[in-house]
């Protein structure tokens, strides 16, 4: 099969290895944007590695995500046959055995960006589900084995108290936290920056609209934003497909007010830039 290009335009790229997930948290939100089938049909590494193996990056990170990443049976393995030249990120939830990641990885696979506010493992804080001092003494201990970590608050009204707590605890061990935005509704009110508000009003309308973001679904399929990706609807290809040709282009949805805040909020890109959004759109007069 054909190498895969990634259009230069692209800012990010992550393959969503599950969607199942072992937390269960009352503010997920894959849950309060939409129905999210999270037993979905999910590639064998083999097939996982094939088609990640096709694509060239460039200088741009493979993030892992999921759900939690580390649920997918053949994590370590799929690590371990993927091309060492692809840099990996991870966003995970950290409750795993770090005793075990820590045997079956190493520092050097994940990429190791020179800005020291880019963390290539970043830890979700999850306060009314996790142990900060748990979360706290496993962040460390892979930090002290050279992980490049991180640790990200989620700035929902009802975590105010803990991320305050986890703040300190983080700085007393020299461990990088940050407080995230939290993207959705909260007592009718609509929290979050965006760079589309009315991609939200839920009144679905019809636009043009183009991401510069790779994202793959368990199943390999490609989609055009974070809605179908969860949903399941909108694919434009699968990595397996022997022509697949990523295409940076203005497709026609016919969504737009039912989007997912991931894809139209104000955000910082790989660089750390302030001010981005995942995708532009064209409005229909």
């Amino acid at each position: 099969m054909e190498e895969i290009k990634i259009p230069q335009r692209y800012n990010y790229a992550e393959a969503y290895l599950t969607l199942r997930c072992n937390l269960n948290c009352s503010y997920c939100i894959n849950k309060k944007s939409g129905r999210v089938n999270r037993n979905r049909e999910e590639l064998s590494t083999e097939q996982w590695a094939d088609g990640l193996n096709r694509i060239n990056f460039g200088d741009l990170p493979l993030t892992l995500g999921g759900g939690e990443p580390t649920m997918y049976k053949e994590f370590y393995k799929l690590l371990k046959i993927l091309r060492p030249d692809i840099k990996i990120d991870l966003l995970t939830n950290l409750e795993y055995d770090v005793d075990e990641f820590i045997a079956n990885t190493s520092p050097n696979r994940f990429n190791n960006c020179t800005n020291p506010a880019y963390k290539s493992i970043r830890v979700s804080f999850h306060a009314e589900k996790m142990d900060c001092n748990e979360l706290i003494k496993k962040a460390k201990k892979l930090q002290d084995n050279g992980y490049n970590i991180g640790l990200f608050g989620l700035n929902h009204p009802s975590n105010i108290e803990m991320n305050m707590y986890i703040t300190e605890l983080a700085r007393e061990n020299k461990i990088f936290f940050f407080v995230k935005d939290f993207l959705g509704e909260y007592n009718g009110n609509l929290l979050g920056f965006y760079n589309y508000p009315h991609a939200l009003d839920k009144k679905p309308k019809s636009v043009h609209c183009r991401i510069q973001e790779l994202l793959i679904g368990p199943e390999g399929n490609i989609y055009r934003c974070h809605r179908d990706l969860y949903s399941a609807q909108g694919e434009i290809g699968n990595i397996s497909d022997t022509e697949l040709d990523i295409t940076d282009k203005f497709r026609e949805c016919h969504n737009y007010g039912n989007c997912n805040p991931c894809d139209v909020k104000l955000k910082t890109n790989r660089f750390l830039q302030m001010g981005k959004c995942s995708v532009e759109i064209i409005e229909k007069i």
